[in-house]
Formats: C-alpha cells, structure tokens, sequence
C-alpha cells in the first residue's frame, strides 16, 4: 500500500509536538499525562468539575483515536468517510484548546507554545490524509464498455 506524504507528515508532526513545550513551558507529553491523570481522577468536587473533567479527559480519548485513525489509515482504504469525519471532528475538538485560551492574558504570557501549533496541524494533516487517500488512483473505478454482438 501507497503511504501518503500526509500520513507520514502527520504521524511525525505528532510525534514531535510530545517534545516540543506546548502550553506554559510544559512539554506536550506532559500536558497529556496531566489529562491522563485527570481522566483516571475523577472527583467532581464543584459545580464546574464535571465539564472541565469531560473536557481534558476528551482529550486522551483525541489522542488515542488520532493514532487508531492512522494505523487505519496506514493498513486500509476502508471506512474513508468515517475516518475523515472522525479525524474531523478530533481537529476541532484540538482547536477548541486555541479558542478556550484566547485571551489577552494568554497571549501576554504566550501559554500556547510550538507543540500545540505542531499538534494542531498533525490533527489538519490526518483529515488531509483521508481526503487524499479517497482519491488514490487505485480507488478510481474505470467504466467498462459494454460488450455487445460485433
């Protein structure tokens, strides 16, 4: 099987932005063991627990799923919609990160780093990838003319 470039890039920009420091000074790796802990240390203990829990804890679930989606995408050409709009939604799902901490102060402290950006665009580049994988020549059917009495 024909391995895209942007499944490649994809898997590398993910792999990459665990070491590079994505949000306050924290490696990316760091921010997804903290979200580990928070998913397997559920103690609602306020009124606004539970959303925040579900929130980060949604984001172990993204991270899981991205590499899920490209094994899939590594091994097969099935379930190209499926994929591509799971990948989809698991971007905007990334991206809701960028939106909850625009903020003045944010960008005064500049808590989003390199490897949020670079997690950002594994996330666009594994959509990419299913997009680009649906249009692969080896899936392009050819008419077959029809056989008739010469």
């Amino acid at each position: 099987m024909k391995i895209s470039k942007a499944t490649l890039l994809a898997a590398i920009a993910f792999l990459i932005s665990f070491f590079l420091p994505a949000y306050a000074g924290s490696a990316g790796w760091k921010c997804f063991h903290f979200c580990w802990d928070l998913l397997l240390d559920y103690s609602g203990k306020s009124q606004g627990e539970p959303l925040k829990w579900l929130y980060y804890s949604g984001f172990v679930f993204t991270n899981l799923l991205f590499v899920a989606i490209l094994v899939l995408t590594f091994r097969t050409t099935r379930y190209l919609r499926t994929r591509f709009i799971l990948s989809t939604v698991l971007f905007f799902h990334v991206l809701s990160w960028f939106f909850v901490n625009f903020t003045k102060e944010s960008w005064e402290n500049m808590n989003l780093q390199s490897g949020y950006f670079v997690w950002l665009l594994a996330f666009a580049l594994l959509a990419a990838a299913q997009v680009l994988a649906g249009r692969s020549p080896a899936l392009i059917r050819i008419p077959e003319a029809p056989r008739g009495d010469l």
